[in-house]
Formats: C-alpha cells, sequence, structure tokens
C-alpha cells in the first residue's frame, strides 16, 4: 500500500523526495534531482544524512525530520535559506538559495509513520528579484541629482538583467544639458569600466538617434513595455514628463518573470527622477550664486603661477561661505585672499561676496595686512547689526536682530612681492597654509628623493605646516600676528579651508596629518595640478562632509606664458585651432614631443566642446617653467564629459582617456558660464636633445 502511494506521488512534476526507514534513506522523483544537481544519481537510495550532510545538522533538516518520525506531525518553512553544495557549472549560483519546503508523515496500513514525503521548491530567483529591488531602492534613496539616479540605474540594470549596454533617455525638461528639443541619452555598456575617479564625473548626454528612437518613440506611444529584437524598451513616468529605459540584450527575448521587475524598477526610478529634477535646479541656482561670487580668473606674473578650487559637497544644494581672490595692486604686489563664513545658505554667500569686495577696497587703500583685518572687522560687525532682523534660532527671535553676534569668518591674508618671492601672512581664526618643498615631475610621476626621518617631521624636504600664529575671527579685534615666508623656486604656498580636513571620525590633527602624508607624493611644478591631486587625495576614502576651498602659489624659475583662443562650434573649426597651438607652442621654444601630446589632447577637447556643448570653446595654453597646461571651456553644458577605461569598446569617453595617458595631469569642473576640462604636460628644458 505504502509503496504504491509512494509510485503514483513521485510521478508529480514537483519535486518530491520519500525518506523512509529509519535511516531515512531518499528515493525522489526527477524534479527533486534537478535540486541536487551533481549529487544525482549516486544519492538515490542512500540516507539522506549523506546526501545533505552539509545541512542535515541544521535544526530545520535532520532535527525537523526526525520529529515528524516521531510525533507524525508536519511542517512548512517559507523562505529558508540553505547552503547546497549542488555541484552545477558556473555562472549559476552554485551554494546559496532559498526554498519553501514542506513535509508529511507517510503511514503503513496501521498508522504508524514509516517516512517522510518532502517537497521543495526553490526561490532563489524571485528572493533574489526582491532583494535586488531592495538594493536599487537603497541606491536611489541616497541619489541627489538626475546623474545620481541615472548611474544607480545603469548600474543596477547592467548588473541584473542579460544586457550589454543600458541607455538611460530622458526629455530636455530633466537631462543635464544644452537643450536640443528631443529626448538625450546617456549610456553604459556591461563590460566598461571605469575608475573611481572617472565615476565621479557626471554623465555625458547626446541626442537619441537610429533605430533606439523610433523604438523609444513607439514604446512611450502605447505606454508599455516594448521589444524590438534585441531592444526592449520600459517607459519612465517623472511626474509629467516621460523618459526610458532601453535595454540592449545579450539573448532574447527578455525572461518573461524580469517584465514584473523592469516595471517595478521603472516606477522607482521614475520617482527618484521626478525629486533629483527638482534638487538639480535648487542645486544649479546655488552653485551659480557661489561660483559667481569667487574670481573667473586670479593673476600671473612672469615668474609666479596661481590655482584656486573651490569643492562644494556633492549633496549640498545651498551655497556656502568658502571663498578665495587674487588680485594685484598698484606697486606689483599680489594680494592672496582665503576665508570662510561660518553657516550655508544665502546668507553665508551674500556675507562671503561682501567681504571679497570689501578686501579689495581695503588693499587698495593700505594693502598691510593689519590694515586690511582692521578694516573687514568693523565691516562683519555692521553686517551683523544690518542683516535682516528676521532671522530666528530655534523659532525664537534674537536679541539685537541681524546675527545676534553670532556671525564667524575666517580669514587668511597675504600680500605677495613677486621680486623676492616674500608672502607677508596674518589669519584671523584661519587654519595656516602649508609649505611645500621643491618636487618635480618625472616621467609622469613625482620623485621620492627626500629620506625618511620621522624624528624630524618638518624638516625642509617634507611639506610643513607654516609656522604662524592665528588671531581673534573677523569682527572680534585683536592681534593678528604676522609672519614673513620667503618661496623658493619650485616651492608651492598651499592655503585651504578647514573643510579640506574635518570629519566627523576624525580631529582636525588628524586631517593635517593626512594631508601631509598625501603631499609628500605630489609634484610642485604646477599649483593647478597641486590643488587636483589635493582634492582628489582628501576625498578619496569618504569624500567631503563640508565645502572647501583651496589656493595655491607656486614659483617656477621660468617666464609665465599665457594665450587664448575662442573655436567657434563647428567641426571645420578643429584644425585650425590645432594650427594656432602648434605656432604659439613653437613661438614659446616647447619641445616637439610636448606639442605633440598637447595638439592631440587639445584636438579631442575642443572636438568634444563640438559634438556635446555646441558652444564656443575658450582654448587657453599656459606655460609655467616646464610645465604647459591646455583648458579647454564650454559656454552651455552643465554636464562635464567623462573618460573610460576600455578603449575601443567603450561607448563615451575615449577621447578623454586618451588625453589623460598624454598628460602628467587632468581635470575637470564646472564654472558659472559651463565647464572646464584641462590637462598639463611636461616640457623639455631649453636646450635640451
Amino acid at each position: 500500500m505504502v509503496e504504491h502511494v509512494v509510485a503514483t506521488v513521485l510521478e508529480s512534476p514537483l519535486p518530491l523526495c520519500y525518506q523512509h526507514g529509519p535511516s531515512l534513506e531518499m528515493v525522489y522523483n526527477d524534479a527533486f534531482a534537478e535540486l541536487l544537481g551533481s549529487k544525482h544519481p549516486a544519492v538515490f537510495g542512500r540516507p539522506t544524512r549523506e546526501a545533505v550532510a552539509e545541512v542535515w545538522d541544521l535544526p530545520n533538516v535532520g532535527a525537523a525530520f526526525q520529529r515528524v518520525l516521531e510525533t507524525g506531525e508536519p511542517f512548512l518553512e517559507n523562505g529558508v535559506r540553505l547552503s547546497l553544495r549542488r555541484g552545477r557549472p558556473a555562472p549559476l549560483r552554485l551554494d546559496d538559495g532559498y526554498y519553501t519546503r514542506a513535509a508529511s508523515p507517510v503511514r503503513d496500513d496501521s498508522g504508524a509513520v514509516v517516512g517522510v514525503l518532502h517537497m521543495v521548491l526553490e526561490t532563489t530567483e524571485g528572493v533574489e528579484r526582491v532583494q535586488e529591488l531592495a538594493s536599487l531602492a537603497g541606491s536611489l534613496a541616497v541619489a541627489a541629482t538626475v546623474d545620481d539616479v541615472c548611474k544607480a540605474a545603469l548600474h543596477h540594470m547592467a548588473l541584473t538583467l542579460p544586457a550589454v549596454e543600458v541607455v538611460v533617455c530622458l526629455p530636455d525638461e530633466l537631462a543635464p544639458g544644452v537643450p536640443t528639443g528631443e529626448l538625450r541619452a546617456t549610456r553604459h555598456r556591461v563590460d566598461e569600466r571605469v575608475s573611481p575617479l572617472e565615476e565621479r564625473l557626471p554623465l555625458i548626454w547626446t541626442p537619441l538617434r537610429g533605430p533606439e528612437r523610433e523604438a523609444v518613440r513607439e514604446a512611450l506611444g502605447h505606454g508599455g513595455l516594448a521589444q524590438h529584437d534585441d531592444l526592449v524598451v520600459i517607459p519612465l513616468p517623472t511626474d509629467g514628463h516621460t523618459g526610458a529605459v532601453v535595454l540592449r540584450l545579450a539573448q532574447h527575448p527578455l525572461p518573461a518573470d524580469a517584465h514584473t521587475l523592469l516595471g517595478s524598477a521603472a516606477a522607482l526610478v521614475g520617482q527618484a527622477l521626478a525629486r533629483a529634477h527638482l534638487f538639480d535646479r535648487e542645486r544649479s541656482t546655488a552653485e551659480l550664486l557661489q561660483r559667481a561670487l569667487l574670481p573667473q580668473g586670479l593673476p600671473q606674473s612672469r615668474s609666479f603661477a596661481l590655482a584656486g578650487r573651490y569643492e562644494p559637497v556633492a549633496t549640498g544644494a545651498v551655497a556656502g561661505g568658502d571663498f578665495y581672490d587674487a588680485f594685484s595692486i598698484s606697486d606689483g604686489r599680489l594680494v592672496l585672499v582665503i576665508g570662510d563664513v561660518m553657516g550655508r545658505g544665502v546668507a553665508a554667500a551674500t556675507v562671503m561676496g561682501q567681504i571679497r569686495a570689501a578686501t579689495r577696497g581695503a588693499a587698495i587703500s593700505d594693502p598691510e595686512p593689519e590694515s586690511v583685518l582692521s578694516a573687514l572687522d568693523e565691516l562683519v560687525l555692521g553686517l551683523d547689526d544690518l542683516w535682516p532682523d528676521a532671522v530666528r534660532t530655534g523659532g525664537a527671535q534674537r536679541q539685537g536682530g541681524g546675527f545676534g553676534g553670532e556671525l564667524f569668518v575666517t580669514m587668511l591674508y597675504g600680500l605677495l612681492d613677486t621680486h623676492t618671492g616674500e608672502v607677508t601672512l596674518a589669519s584671523a581664526g584661519h587654519c595656516p597654509p602649508v609649505l611645500m618643498p621643491s618636487r618635480r615631475t618625472q616621467t609622469g610621476d613625482a620623485t621620492d628623493d627626500h629620506r625618511d626621518y620621522p624624528d624630524h617631521p618638518e624638516r625642509p624636504d617634507r611639506a610643513h605646516i607654516v609656522d604662524l600664529v592665528s588671531g581673534p575671527p573677523l569682527g572680534l579685534g585683536g592681534v593678528r600676528p604676522v609672519q614673513t615666508v620667503k618661496l623658493d623656486v619650485g616651492e608651492v604656498l598651499l592655503a585651504f579651508t578647514d573643510g579640506l580636513l574635518e570629519r566627523r571620525s576624525g580631529t582636525l590633527a588628524e586631517g593635517e596629518a593626512r594631508l601631509l602624508d598625501l603631499l609628500d607624493s605630489v609634484p610642485t611644478d604646477s599649483p593647478r595640478g597641486v590643488c587636483q591631486r589635493v582634492v582628489e587625495g582628501m576625498a578619496a576614502s569618504d569624500g567631503f562632509e563640508d565645502d572647501c576651498a583651496l589656493l595655491a602659489l607656486g614659483r617656477s624659475s621660468l617666464e609665465h606664458r599665457l594665450a587664448s583662443l575662442v573655436v567657434p562650434p563647428l567641426p571645420e573649426a578643429v584644425r585650425p585651432a590645432r594650427d594656432w597651438s602648434r605656432a604659439q607652442m613653437t613661438a614659446w621654444g616647447v619641445d616637439e614631443e610636448a606639442q605633440f601630446a598637447v595638439v592631440t589632447g587639445l584636438s579631442e577637447l575642443v572636438t568634444n566642446v563640438v559634438l556635446h556643448a555646441s558652444t564656443d570653446a575658450q582654448v587657453s595654453l599656459e606655460l609655467d617653467g616646464l610645465r604647459l597646461t591646455c583648458s579647454v571651456s564650454d559656454t552651455g553644458s552643465r554636464g562635464l564629459p567623462t573618460s573610460s577605461s576600455q578603449g575601443a569598446t567603450a561607448t563615451r569617453g575615449r577621447g578623454l582617456q586618451l588625453v589623460s595617458s598624454l598628460s602628467s595631469a587632468f581635470g575637470a569642473h564646472r564654472s558659472t558660464t559651463g565647464s572646464t576640462v584641462w590637462f598639463e604636460v611636461d616640457v623639455a628644458p631649453p636646450g635640451a636633445g
């Protein structure tokens, strides 16, 4: 009787296993054999303890079967995770899986329990789909901008779906960059890899063309998922606007179980895009205000070069109070300023702009540090009184209106004598600068010719904090001691705001130590390169927690040269730009190898502007000692180009990868008018070769 029942049951298409006898030998059907993988057929008729020895001792496996035998009570278990050695080939998930299990007693004619009927349904794929959606939702929850949301969607779908390429298409209202009047797309190939630095750069957006555009239009027309050969289009509803995700499949058609997943994922991405679009609009206004209050250019002298950098917090949507400035005065000296207004938002940015303007006015009258900082004391006190009475703290009106004495501004003020290289410094509550010894680049890498003497942390061959006594912040008056630093050829003076150092998990002293360690490997032959490498290095582990500004001053033994050209947005204008740059460098005595690198890189960057920004390209060549910098700026694109490390197989950034490989330093940043990409090339000394 029992044998007949078992034989009938085991013909079921469901995965069933009959375990009988005191040692629970296994008899199972073909569906259960698939679950066992390479263990079948060796375990057929063998004790279950031997067949699944890796999990038998778990309380919900061996002990559970014994309870059914002893008590006759069935059990049901949903979503249990088991690690079984099933011996299935890659790329299948070999061990970890999720299962729904049910076991019931098998009785003989007398009612005694003689075996256990075990049914198992593997739910691994379903559970993983839910986990994938949860992972996507988690990524989207912290994605602030449209670019961030699109990166999360591109990476998620490339990892979880059988696609060779994923494309996000958005209308002009949502996609960053210059409006084109049509859908624009950004793409990610599954075989494409980008470095952490490249990952931080914004995506490239281009007009949607060809078969993809027709497939997207058709899908948006009927409002649902559509598949055409190897293309799958999923609409993205985004609060009044409609975009799409396009998958180019490695195999088609798309698995049926992926349709539901894609619908849920599209809904999550659409909601996140609507939120990010609002954030981008607010952030764009804040960044425009912030950068409009910063200098658009810094003065350069015959033997001194300056570079500034402002780095906003990645997720911030309000302007900050960090600032820097540099300007010439009538006697030929240069005034250097860097400071920080406590707080963020319109109030901090407005105060920052007023202080920067007042500094210039005070320096024209008397540029000495004591005089300028005293004049700014009076300004800060006046700003505190004049600020609108509507400013409140915790819902209560502040006594006395304004900032209630809580306006906190720090500043480092410097005065450079371009003939002697002496910099006179004074600090109003601001962190002191770092003096970097001469360390030239050799074949693209910093030379490491100093010895390690741990007992002398401020030895001349290491970067060190300038011994500058800080006085009270602006508005409090008091004495700010003056210190003079002599800047020799090849050295760099680096000033910064405390956002460069501050971390919740550490102290300012620890931040200073990290910075000094980093500067041991940073060459000093380019102030711009110093700023770039410092920002990259200090943000490498966990990013910045506050805005920061940097101002770098370098001294060269050779004359500083600068030339600029405006290139119209026409493909035929690229060649004249190359010819101009070659003629300019020949006149400066730049060697042929450096000329080739610069002309090649310049051509790629100008072509990028013509193709992706469709605006004039402002090209600048700057020769500072033995380092030549080429920068190309557009006047309309909010997005920055990005580079790829995949050579001919990449879908974006191949030109920038070439530029990066030819240069000693490479970077990009936004400005009030658009975006700028720059690179630096080493130049052979005059007469070399």
